[in-house]
């Protein structure tokens, strides 16, 4: 069989890919034609589901999403839920990754999702696809999640493809998505401070667009010839001001998920020898980039769950740049006023509503 997949259907057999394969070999094609072949017809058995993160069958109540080239083309089955390309769209609109699957381009992906999605759960498969890590396929939210891989694409990209679709349904709300997206982001939790930093104050966000995520910080010969390592990479940067952001979240020096009563003497010292070895890096890190004229400042799981931990991080960075340099500018103004009125309670409902907990789902966004 072969069918091209579409949407959030899409989304899942993408993030599986990307978990499993090292060097992809994804060829660009047109889009297919839905075909059982061999079989004669459509059949719950021949679906490769699990490639899609689903532990059953699709069914009517959950149907899996594709896309046909025209009405004729349309699989007759119940199962599926289907929607007829009937706009041209731009040259490598498709991929076929699998035998089994074609998908959409991650740039028209996005755009497809823009009517599947909340602004704010499109703009963190923003910074999944344009980033190195990948959630789970079958539980996004509280999942595993894939590290240290390739992105797939970038806000650049998608920002020209969206370009040569004018007057496509869910472009303007794929735009405005776009807009607070990053490119480079090496984890989910990172994705989620940035994206906060960037809104603007009228969207719940702290207003400082300005950022980079994580680039390289290379060091004069004096230093360098001093310190542990060449270059030093902090998560999250902000251009305007001489301060960036890490995120350490619950595994960052992770002891309360070990085992004790099952290492053993030398176990327990060996893990405590890497916790100490991790601790006495950050902190290392932390003075080298200093003297490099960068404040970096830890961001911890709890400031993102207790009301208002992040907008008391954000201040705190506001007022050390002030105390470093004299002057926040606009940058501080814009903070400010995120941080004013009724925002900071309905900033926190958006964070609680994006972050990876069970709850969410409750809250709206992702």
């Amino acid at each position: 069989m072969h069918i091209c997949l579409n949407k959030l259907s899409a989304l899942a057999l993408l993030r599986s890919l990307r978990a499993e394969e090292e060097d992809p070999d994804w060829t660009v094609c047109g889009i297919p034609d839905a075909d059982p072949w061999p079989q004669k017809r459509w059949s719950r058995r021949i679906v490769p589901y699990l490639q899609l993160g689903r532990s059953e069958p699709p069914s009517r109540s959950n149907p899996i999403e594709v896309i046909v080239p025209e009405v004729s083309a349309e699989p007759r089955a119940s199962f599926f839920s289907v929607r007829t390309c009937d706009e041209n769209l731009p040259p490598g609109s498709f991929l076929r990754v699998t035998s089994e699957y074609t998908i959409p381009c991650p740039e028209l992906l996005f755009l497809e999702l823009s009517e599947a999605m909340d602004r704010a759960a499109l703009e963190l498969v923003g910074y999944e696809l344009c980033g190195s890590y990948a959630r789970d396929a079958a539980d996004p939210r509280t999942g595993g999640v894939t590290h240290g891989i390739e992105p797939v694409t970038s806000v650049r990209k998608i920002e020209s493809y969206l370009g040569r679709c004018p007057g496509r349904r869910g472009l303007a709300a794929a735009r405005a998505a776009l807009r607070n997206v990053r490119d480079n982001a090496w984890s989910a939790m990172e994705a989620i401070v940035s994206l906060m930093l960037v809104r603007e104050a009228e969207d719940l966000g702290y207003g400082i667009s300005d950022v980079t995520l994580n680039e390289h910080e290379a060091f004069t010969r004096e230093l360098r010839s001093r310190s542990s390592a060449a270059v030093r990479i902090p998560d999250i940067s902000l251009n305007d001001l001489p301060i960036s952001f890490n995120y350490d979240g619950y595994g960052h020096l992770d002891l309360g998920s070990a085992d004790v009563s099952s290492l053993g003497e030398s176990g327990l010292g060996t893990m405590l020898a890497a916790v100490r070895e991790k601790y006495v890096d950050d902190i290392r890190r932390n003075r080298e980039l200093l003297a490099h004229g960068r404040i970096v400042l830890p961001v911890v799981a709890e400031d993102l769950v207790e009301r208002a931990g992040l907008d008391a991080v954000v201040l705190e960075a506001i007022l050390a740049a002030e105390h470093l340099v004299g002057s926040s500018g606009d940058v501080g103004a814009r903070v400010r006023r995120a941080l004013a009125n009724d925002r900071p309670a309905r900033r926190q409902q958006l964070i609680w509503s994006i972050y990876p907990w069970h709850a969410g789902p409750s809250l709206g966004a992702y």
